[in-house]
């Protein structure tokens, strides 16, 4: 099916508008890019026919006239949660509203749109832009001291009677720290392409899985199925992580607000990982973790196959073992840094790591994507 407004004029102030607002993209819980098609800008006018406030996106249907014929389009936003960090509340839109909506065109060719701003008719715009790169850390920011426990370790969650988590990683995915500065999105798609061989040291099969994950927008990607963001990944999926530190009981808790209430368990009671002889294989895998002064050392084996363990489609197998450290060198500050050993999918072992910002005074909103998960079928990048 055509699009009816895909060659309708645009004024020449509305077009550059288009233009620039297709270039950075909102957050999600899959690649945009594998969606929409952020080359191809639309601007739509119409009646509000239906307003879904769900996770993991919000939807507005339009009803748009055009010669007579009325065709209805899906417009599809960020999360509530992204949503409402701009000023969107469930009642910013109401079913009869006539509003315009911007954005880019679905790849699949059908009446479907994702939307950047959304304008009401009295002229109030609501806007879900969000950059699309990973988020750059404070600078010439003096930040207090990381709180401590009594025993002197660095508390990973909110002191007592505060709140917090941790969001906005300054990577989009994981890559060797040794092969310097590599570009990509927040969902870890290469800016260039011909960096693939530099992320880490493939074996011949897994860079060439690598390459076409990234070839076809991470279309794939089993986030998208609501599977999981386990491995490094936890630490990079949309609307952050938090820790919950039970010293008492040798453990800490690491809650994932990005995939459906997600949950792990860091034991620290000197426990070995087990071996996939003994147990099942995990999308969490299972964790034993020790105190080296500030740094907490925690290693992670028996993995499932079923996820990718970072952003951006790195492969690995049920041979993955990794050994993460975390650190918190200030108040705002997380340092993550991970190894990777899987020599079934890698030559070596190899490490890459990146920073998360503290967001005080907050609590991580509930998020499931299974709550009106429409963007599989329309999946269809190559």
């Amino acid at each position: 099916m055509k699009h009816p407004l895909r060659h309708l004029p645009f004024t020449s102030a509305a077009l550059l508008s288009a233009i620039l607002i297709a270039r950075v993209p909102l957050a999600a819980h899959h690649s945009w890019e594998a969606e929409f098609d952020d080359k191809k800008p639309v601007k739509i006018t119409g009646v509000v026919t239906k307003w879904e406030w769900n996770n993991p996106h919000v939807f507005a249907y339009i009803d748009v006239t055009d010669k007579g014929t009325v065709t209805n389009w899906a417009c599809e936003f960020a999360s509530t949660s992204e949503l409402k960090s701009a000023g969107w509340t469930r009642e910013s839109v109401k079913v009869g509203d006539v509003v315009t909506v911007e954005g880019s065109l679905a790849r699949d060719g059908t009446n479907f749109a994702g939307g950047k701003t959304l304008t009401l008719a009295g002229g109030k715009k609501l806007s879900s832009v969000f950059s699309n790169m990973p988020a750059t850390p404070p600078k010439g920011v003096q930040a207090k001291a990381a709180p401590k426990w009594p025993d002197g370790h660095p508390r990973l969650g909110p002191e007592p009677g505060q709140r917090g988590y941790w969001t906005n990683p300054t990577a989009g995915g994981l890559y060797e720290t040794s092969a310097g500065n590599i570009r990509m999105n927040k969902d870890g798609l290469l800016l260039n392409i011909n960096d693939a061989a530099k992320v880490a040291p493939f074996q011949p099969w897994a860079k060439g899985l690598y390459e076409y994950r990234q070839k076809t927008l991470l279309r794939d990607d089993p986030i998208v199925s609501c599977l999981p963001p386990s491995g490094p990944r936890q630490f990079l999926a949309a609307h952050g992580v938090q820790f919950v530190e039970q010293p008492d009981r040798q453990r800490i808790w690491v809650l994932s607000g990005g995939g459906n209430r997600n949950w792990r368990l860091i034991y620290l009671d000197g426990r070995p990982i087990p071996t996939s002889e003994d147990v099942s294989p995990t999308y969490f895998g299972y964790s034993s973790g020790k105190w080296e002064g500030d740094t907490l050392v925690v290693n992670v084996g028996v993995f499932s196959e079923r996820f990718w363990f970072t952003n951006g489609g790195l492969p690995h197998t049920e041979s993955l073992k990794l050994t993460e450290r975390f650190s918190r060198p200030d108040y705002n500050t997380l340092k993550y840094e991970v190894t990777v050993n899987d020599p079934a999918a890698y030559t070596r072992p190899w490490t890459g790591g990146w920073t998360l910002q503290w967001a005080a005074n907050q609590d991580i909103d509930e998020y499931w994507c299974q709550d009106n998960d429409l963007d599989p079928p329309h999946m269809v990048a190559k």
